[in-house]
């Protein structure tokens, strides 16, 4: 059975800022912990007091977050659980995580790009330039770490299938703020500005693509032949 010690606290202390995707995070970690107790639990104990747990855990996620209007008043009253209302209470939930993934899956490939292979080595060279030149700046070394922890979170970025621009944005962010020479400002703003260039161009370069596409046309159905009189004939009921 759960409890907030079966939990690592950073689980809550790291949750992402937007209400949806902390929902996202925690609903699935409480239907995995509930799936898991069923898995394990003896012949003779009691079931219910899992799905009880799990929907607990969710009202207590959609309360705090503030998505109860995304449930239209279908949340049920803890008292009142069973599991058929843990049934009825999933269907709801899985219908609201499936509208949010769709969301958030569109969301991402509009603040996002997908490099080929080319284009991949050609921003891991830049990443290598930065990588260089903040090796050799003068700074603390929480600095210098939290600018190593950037870098690689980019280099982490352009290994996936698509580049988010936030993290691309979290290094430049990042880089601003302990960059302090104007010749080491100016050497990182070149490279950064070079990254940049390469998501625009690869950004434009798809859209272009996407909007010249040729829609495809149906061509038109053949006529169909006229029927003989003798085959109207045979049709005829009377």
């Amino acid at each position: 059975m759960s409890d907030f010690g079966a939990f690592e606290p950073n689980v809550y202390e790291n949750l992402p800022e937007d209400p949806e995707q902390a929902f996202l995070l925690l609903e699935e970690k409480y239907r995995t912990e509930c799936n898991e107790g069923v898995k394990k639990a003896h012949q003779d104990e009691n079931l219910n007091v899992y799905f009880v747990d799990y929907i607990a855990q969710v009202i207590g996620t959609i309360t705090e977050l503030g998505l109860q209007a995304k449930f239209d008043d279908r949340v049920p009253q803890i008292e009142n659980v069973d599991y058929q209302t843990y049934l009825n209470f999933s269907k709801d939930v899985k219908h609201y995580r499936t509208m949010l993934l769709i969301r958030h899956g569109r969301r991402i490939q509009g603040y996002s790009v997908q490099f080929d292979a080319a284009t991949k080595v050609k921003v891991k060279h830049h990443i290598d330039q930065l990588r260089d030149i903040f090796e050799k700046l003068e700074v603390e070394q929480d600095k210098r770490d939290a600018l190593r922890n950037t870098v690689n979170a980019l280099q982490e970025e352009i290994d996936r299938e698509r580049t988010r621009f936030d993290v691309y944005a979290a290094l430049a962010v990042e880089a601003a703020g302990f960059v302090g020479e104007s010749v080491e400002k100016s050497k990182v703003l070149d490279v950064l500005n070079a990254i940049a260039r390469v998501i625009w161009g690869t950004k434009r370069e798809h859209e272009t693509k996407r909007l010249l596409a040729p829609t495809r046309i149906e061509p038109p159905r053949a006529p169909r032949p006229a029927p003989k009189k003798g085959d109207m004939d045979d049709e005829i009921p009377f």
